[in-house]
């Protein structure tokens, strides 16, 4: 099959124009898509046989109703105006009424030669002239020395110095439609339009199962065409929980590079199962943390979906969601700051994820106080992995958290190789087993183009703070389980809600109970 063919043409059956049709409110042009769309997808039933599955059910679905495509065709034209309302619309031949009232626009100026040329021959008047101007519209006009040869059927429509101007019934007739004809040619159109409108409603359904069948067409069409093109292979799918990657690539990146530098992407293999279900990432900034997690999480969405995967191999067992914490930005509009917003978004995460999800955290606790920030990152990943037991990956920079596979025992440190050459650092983008040895954050500031000042500055500080931290004797376990909760006394607002019995409320009696309990709320 050629997938081009249906590529193409898709968006324009899309089930949006459709609905257009079905609320009135299409345009023109989207008419002109769509009737081009009917006919393709008409050819595509015609290519040949089907494979049976999905094609062969996507192959009857394309089987368009042949009147509404041939309706499209007679009424609009190939190239329409955008709005019904501009005129330009409806094709030649459709209404012949119609196609009357745009031949007296298009050529009221012949006729007018041609009445001139008949009314001389007719009078003998060889000066008599046929014009028009916006006050007295049409008229014929003759001199004062020709006055005798005037024909009866003339009538008077202005007097000059020396000249008579005259109308007749026939120069009348054709006044009236002339004048009206671009009004009353708009005002056909907008019936016509709304005729067609019409009889489109009864294939309304037709139109909605040919769209939904272009567009699974489309998409298989394009999954086919990238895997043959960028050398995806097929996942295979396990009924144990397990997320097997071998040198995964991440599609958007890897095309990128090839386009920019000609480079070949680093591909990198995840094994994650029953003993695995968390990788602690650490390395330097631009190493390909991130880049390593998102690939992840794009091979096992376009598994999930049916595709092939940017990846040599592929096992997958069931996954019911992928939950991300990445990036950094605010929600100001909401009065959410950069951190509330991670917060809130990490505590959907623990909230919604099962041990059949899988969760990437990158630098969760970046955007507070270091010993706050690493405090949340410690229970936020213990809490992923001994009661959310979710597939996790979680790309942090607090070196203390390679301290959390020693006490969890389906976590490893993982981290993405990088090398020093002189004061350069050189990005390997690989993933090898342990943790980091250092973040290098200022050799990546100084390909950032910092000031040298600042750098030099930078690291005399670094070198002070890491002789203070090798000099505390101070050793906190992070992984420690909290002392058990003290029991604490339930507010008066808690204990009211205790006391309360939904089900022998009556509505006045719950009305009062959500007074009470605001007047309540308010006054602690």
């Amino acid at each position: 099959m050629k997938t081009g063919y249906a590529l193409r043409f898709s968006g324009a059956t899309s089930e949006r124009i459709t609905a257009r049709i079905a609320l009135r409110q299409v345009r023109p042009r989207e008419l002109v898509a769509l009737q081009v769309s009917l006919i393709k997808a008409e050819g595509l039933t015609r290519i040949g046989q089907w494979p049976e599955g999905t094609l062969a059910q996507v192959a009857t679905e394309l089987q368009a109703p042949p009147e509404c495509a041939a309706l499209l065709q007679r009424a609009i034209l190939p190239e329409p105006a955008a709005l019904v309302r501009d005129g330009g619309v409806i094709a030649e031949g459709f209404d012949a009424e119609l196609d009357e009232l745009r031949h007296i626009q298009n050529h009221a100026d012949s006729f007018l030669v041609e009445l001139e040329v008949r009314e001389r021959e007719r009078t003998g008047i060889a000066n008599l002239r046929v014009q028009y101007n916006k006050v007295h519209g049409f008229y014929i006009e003759v001199t004062q020395g020709q006055l005798d040869k005037v024909p009866a059927d003339y009538r008077r429509r202005q007097t000059l110095k020396n000249a008579e101007r005259f109308i007749t019934p026939e120069l009348k007739a054709f006044e009236d439609k002339a004048l009206s004809a671009q009004e009353r040619a708009l005002a056909r159109e907008k019936w016509l339009y709304e005729q067609v409108l019409d009889a489109l409603q009864a294939h309304v359904p037709a139109l909605s199962r040919v769209a939904r069948a272009m567009a699974t067409l489309d998409v298989l069409c394009t999954l086919t065409e990238r895997a043959l093109t960028l050398g995806w292979n097929a996942p295979v799918f396990a009924k144990e929980p397990c997320i097997d990657i071998t040198r995964g690539r991440h599609p958007v990146v890897e095309a990128r590079l090839a386009e920019t530098s000609g480079g070949s992407f680093i591909a990198n293999d995840t094994r994650l199962g029953f003993r695995q279900r968390m990788q602690i990432i650490t390395g330097p900034n631009m190493g390909g943390k991130s880049t390593y997690m998102r690939q992840v999480a794009l091979i096992v969405l376009l598994a999930s979906m049916g595709s092939h995967v940017p990846a040599e191999a592929c096992r997958l067992g069931p996954i019911d969601a992928i939950h991300t914490r990445i990036g950094a930005a605010d929600d100001l509009a909401n009065a959410q700051s950069t951190f509330m917003l991670e917060m809130t978004e990490a505590a959907q995460i623990l909230h919604s994820a099962t041990p059949h999800s899988l969760v990437l955290m990158d630098e969760i606790g970046r955007g507070t106080s270091t010993f706050d920030g690493l405090a949340l990152a410690s229970g936020i990943a213990t809490q992923l992995h001994d009661r959310t037991q979710a597939f996790t990956l979680f790309a942090t920079h607090y070196f203390e958290l390679t301290e959390f596979p020693a006490k969890h025992h389906q976590a490893v440190n993982v981290h993405v190789s990088a090398t020093e050459s002189g004061s350069d650092i050189v990005f390997l983008h690989e993933i090898q087993n342990g943790p980091a040895s250092r973040s290098y954050g200022i050799q990546v500031a100084r390909l950032a183009g910092m000031p040298v000042a600042v750098l030099h500055h930078a690291r005399h500080a670094l070198e002070a703070l890491e002789l203070r931290a090798s000099e505390s004797q101070a050793q906190v376990d992070l992984f420690a389980p909290p002392p058990a909760t003290e029991s604490i006394a339930p507010s008066a607002l808690e204990s009211r809600f205790a006391e309360i019995d939904p089900d022998t409320l009556s509505p006045r009696e719950a009305l009062d109970l959500i007074y009470s309990l605001k007047k309540l709320a308010s006054s602690q």
